[in-house]
């Protein structure tokens, strides 16, 4: 059995002295030292800031980083200059050029980022509709232009297949401009599209791109314009590229609209939809939609099949007319806005340096 420790034998605890003087001496010297090492990261991120915007895109960063490890040399010898560092660790120091270097970045990132500084050109993204198109209709050439300082100008030229240059006026909305060329001449072939857009700092941004008018766009493959057809008839169109994105492809029958189904490069349909009547001429007239959406702004435009196409229908065929057309899915759909980091950023950077400055102090 353990011996029990008498009152006499216990250890006698003492406070260590505590050198008021001297621990406001060393907080007067901290804090010295600290406001000096952010002024000194954020007058050395100032001098960074011009000398990147003088390099090469190439090897600036890694420049003015070597820069600024360099400038430590500098803040060494100031702090020892105006500041007794005799009690110093190497923790000290380490800790004193981790906040000189994070006041640098924050300075310099927010310094070569808008509204300080831009040499990025607007960023356009452009969508022409349709890319072919029949005799007679219009093209539509939508773009979504945006730039961190504002647009300044916006031309847009047209090549016709002649080597015509056309200019056209735009309508504005927001950041989407819209052009509509008519081709009024009827000509048909290639057609250059040269879309350039200028910031107000002068960066300089050119797209380009193409369309064309065919009287092909869309056409009959199968069978001949005035054949007799049933219900199983399958009656064929080849289609160019009217856009990049899923279109949809119809005709009108009797007033009433019925989808063509795609099938390998072609697309189909047949006389057992409704609005076609049995034992009689039918003539459909073939279209197409084309959408895009710049996010939740739809740009659209029709292509109407320069020709008429009529067909005799079997007398005796009762199926003929009585199915509804199929449905079309994952046409173009609005788009969720994407946000852009921008001050977001610069206030977390300043955040984090606040954070490590007050766990210093503490």
């Amino acid at each position: 059995m353990a011996r029990r420790r008498k009152p006499s034998e216990e250890i006698e605890f003492k406070l260590p002295e505590f050198n008021e003087e001297e621990f406001i001496k060393k907080e007067r010297r901290n804090t010295k030292v600290a406001i000096l090492t952010f002024v000194f990261g954020l007058i050395i991120g100032v001098i960074s800031r011009f000398l990147w915007a003088g390099m090469n895109e190439s090897i600036r960063w890694p420049l003015v980083f070597l820069f600024a490890l360099f400038m430590i040399s500098f803040l060494y010898k100031i702090v020892i200059s105006i500041a007794d560092t005799t009690d110093y660790t190497r923790k000290n120091w380490l800790t004193l050029y981790g906040s000189y270097l994070l006041t640098w970045v924050v300075v310099l990132t927010i310094l070569v980022n808008p509204p300080f500084y831009d040499e990025t050109p607007p960023r356009i993204d452009m969508v022409i509709l349709p890319i072919y198109q029949e005799p007679g209709g219009e093209v539509k050439i939508a773009a979504y232009i945006t730039d961190n300082f504002g647009i300044e100008k916006v031309n847009l030229t047209i090549e016709s297949p002649s080597g015509e240059k056309i200019c056209l006026p735009y309508t504005q909305n927001g950041s989407l401009y819209l052009w509509e060329f008519e081709n009024k001449n009827n000509s048909l072939g290639r057609f250059n599209v040269t879309l350039t857009a200028v910031d107000k700092n002068g960066n300089k941004r050119i797209v380009n791109g193409t369309f064309w008018y065919s009287k092909e766009a869309i056409s009959l493959q199968y069978p001949a314009n005035g054949t007799e057809v049933d219900h199983t008839t399958l009656i064929l169109f080849s289609v160019k590229e009217l856009s990049k994105e899923k279109f949809r492809l119809y005709y009108l029958v009797d007033g009433k609209e019925v989808n063509l189904t795609k099938s390998g490069n072609l697309y189909n349909t047949t006389p057992m939809y409704r609005g076609w009547e049995r034992g009689k001429n039918v003539t459909i007239l073939v279209k197409a939609d084309v959408i895009h959406y710049f996010y939740d702004m739809k740009v659209n435009n029709t292509v109407v099949d320069s020709s008429v196409y009529t067909f005799h229908t079997d007398s005796d065929d009762e199926l003929i007319g009585t199915q509804n057309s199929t449905s079309i899915k994952g046409l173009p759909a609005p788009k969720e806005r994407r946000i852009t980091p921008g001050f977001e950023m610069v206030a977390l950077m300043v955040a984090i340096l606040l954070v490590v400055a007050w766990r210093r102090r503490r």
